[in-house]
């Protein structure tokens, strides 16, 4: 008996992809759990697996194809209790949306269209939040100098302290990390921080979950790992949901300051621009250079108010400045 391998919905967002590559080949004898394909979603590359065991009889869809959820993918010679045992777990998968299923294929090729895809995809969330959500921004300039100083002797990156004290801050205004949902916010419990990491096919916002727990070499290690799996394109579709607050960082193109747009439903987004010296006044009054940082909070006025903003962004503030808090569990941890 045939079964059809078909394209399920891998999000609530994740209605298409496009098919990359074919594990198997007509012919192929398959087993329960074994590859079949991968497809790339929005922004991850995701692995098909089969339900049951069986011969690969017909692909479908060829590789380079866009395919919908519901979508028939391929056809694989089993026998009628793998059938009915396959159509069960069918059955567990999430519900196909109407409308998902036909439509023409579009054929693309290249590394170059697919990057065009992502950006077609970002484009579509960004009109959302810069209509839908009403931004207002603070800017404040941070004195890093204790931060560049803890940086060498940690190994670790601006970004990775700017990342931990957003978390700490998070727990300390936790409306900051709230969604709007339903035309109300709801605060969450859990931090997890979205980091913007740039690539060559896209921008992509892996999401450090209940980064609030962890310290900063910890952030640290699993920022690298996620920004590392974004440029091989390899981030599976759970790395990139959930995210109840976003840090983009352009300080390492050399931009001083900018305004990012919020990612929706979250309530806030934080924009970090570039290190430089600047002329600044010392506990002794006098004039001497430190190295500053503008950061800007673009916030949901619909969730926050301007005191709302400019409290969080002085705790954050607060810890860049004196980051001693950051590191002294890491300290600990060496000796």
């Amino acid at each position: 008996m045939l079964v059809d391998v078909i394209m399920p919905s891998l999000g609530d967002e994740v209605r298409e992809g496009v098919l990359v590559n074919w594990l198997v080949a007509p012919g192929d004898r398959v087993e329960t759990g074994d590859r079949l394909v991968e497809v790339e979603t929005d922004k991850a590359i995701a692995e098909i697996t089969c339900c049951d065991s069986g011969k690969v009889t017909e692909l479908v869809v060829s590789a380079g194809e866009t395919v919908r959820a519901g979508q028939i993918l391929a056809r694989i010679d089993v026998d009628q209790a793998a059938a009915e045992r396959c159509e069960a777990a069918r059955g567990r998968r999430p519900e196909f949306q109407a409308g998902d299923t036909g439509g023409e294929r579009k054929k693309i090729t290249g590394g170059q269209k697919k990057s065009l895809k992502v950006r077609r995809i970002m484009a579509r969330k960004m009109t959302e939040g810069w209509t839908t959500i009403p931004h207002f921004y603070v800017t404040y300039a941070i004195d890093m100098t204790d931060v560049i100083r803890f940086r060498k002797d940690l190994g670790v990156t601006i970004n990775d302290f700017v990342l931990a004290a957003a978390a700490r801050t998070l727990t300390e205004h936790p409306w900051v990390n709230s969604w709007w949902v339903d035309g109300e916010a709801v605060e969450k419990s859990q931090v997890n921080i979205a980091m913007a990491v740039a690539t060559d096919r896209g921008l992509y916002n892996p999401v450090l979950r209940d980064c609030a727990r962890m310290s900063l070499k910890e952030i640290s290690a699993r920022a690298r790992e996620l920004a590392g799996r974004a440029h091989a394109n390899r981030l599976a579709p759970e790395d990139l949901e959930e995210g109840t607050f976003t840090v983009t960082n352009m300080g390492m193109l050399g931009v001083e300051s900018f305004r990012a747009i919020i990612t929706p439903p979250q309530a806030a987004v934080l924009a970090v621009g570039t290190v430089r010296g600047e002329v600044v006044v010392d506990e002794a009054g006098e004039p001497a250079v430190a190295p500053v940082a503008r950061m800007t909070l673009a916030a949901d006025h619909r969730i926050l108010d301007g005191a709302d903003a400019a409290d969080f962004m002085l705790t954050l503030k607060s810890y860049l400045e004196a980051p001693v808090t950051l590191v002294s569990c890491d300290y600990g941890e060496e000796t």
